[in-house]
């Protein structure tokens, strides 16, 4: 596999379908925008229901999720159809079909969550509560404790396997989805591990690799920057995620040449 060529491929397309379209440019930063109104306005409410309605805040943070999710689900809708295969990068129209497009793509992403979410939820459980018993003066049985440690690690060390083997699984799945239309499609195991073996393992693990590095590279340098440093990543942040979703739809396509 040629991963300069896939990585040029993606940059190119991404650039194409920005650079001169500034419209569209403005609109994706906007609805990258979004899922973060919802947040910033729960995170007040919450520090407020903590003060004065500490039974509210469950509630608030709920409500949060879930105005964040609905959100941000033109944003994947827009990314739903890069993943289909669109060329050039499609403008930002017909906002019914972004919309039911996104919620495919969430509801699945959501599916794909739960184990991770679970076994996060056990892992920082045991976590805060050694943490809790490690602060206590009366600590009856020192091993136990260590023990638990011992666990927490354990299970943290799971959870990093988990995910890494539930993020190779959707980086297929999720351009599945597009192709088919279909959310059954996405938990095709059998297709999708088929899929992925034309491709190869090692190059696909590989080339997912080589995008989160170029992503998080370019992040972390606009991160550095001060004053402006967020601003310039929210100006690029339409590039980063169309470069990225063209990238995945150019490995998924690349099993037909492997």
């Amino acid at each position: 596999m040629d991963f300069g060529k896939l990585v040029e491929e993606s940059f190119g397309y991404a650039k194409d379908g920005l650079v001169g379209h500034w419209v569209k440019w403005i609109v994706l930063i906007i609805l990258g925008l979004l899922p973060m109104i919802p947040i910033v306005v729960g995170i007040v409410m919450g520090v407020v229901s903590l003060m004065a309605a500490p039974s509210m805040l469950l509630p608030t943070i709920i409500l949060t999720i879930i105005v964040a999710l609905i959100l941000s689900l033109p944003l994947m809708g827009y990314v739903f159809r890069i993943y289909r295969g669109a060329s050039p990068a499609p403008e930002v129209d017909n906002w019914g079909l972004l919309f039911s497009d996104g919620f495919k793509l969430l509801v699945a992403n959501i599916i794909y969550a739960i184990p991770i979410i679970i076994i996060g939820i056990v892992v920082f459980g045991s976590a805060l509560l050694a943490i809790v018993m490690s602060s206590s003066k009366n600590i009856s049985n020192p091993g136990a404790l260590m023990g638990m440690f011992g666990a927490v690690l354990f299970g943290v060390i799971i959870l990093a396997i988990v995910a890494f083997i539930i993020w190779l699984i959707v980086a297929t799945a999720c351009v599945r989805l597009a192709r088919t239309n279909s959310i059954g499609e996405a938990f095709n195991f059998g297709e999708i591990f088929s899929h992925i073996g034309k491709i190869g393992w090692v190059n696909y693990i590989v080339a997912l690799i080589i995008m989160c590095l170029i992503v998080g590279i370019v992040t972390f340098i606009l991160e550095l920057i001060p004053y402006i440093g967020l601003i310039l990543l929210l100006i690029v942040s339409p590039l980063i995620a169309i470069f990225q979703a063209r990238y995945l739809c150019l490995l998924y396509d690349s099993a037909g040449t492997a």
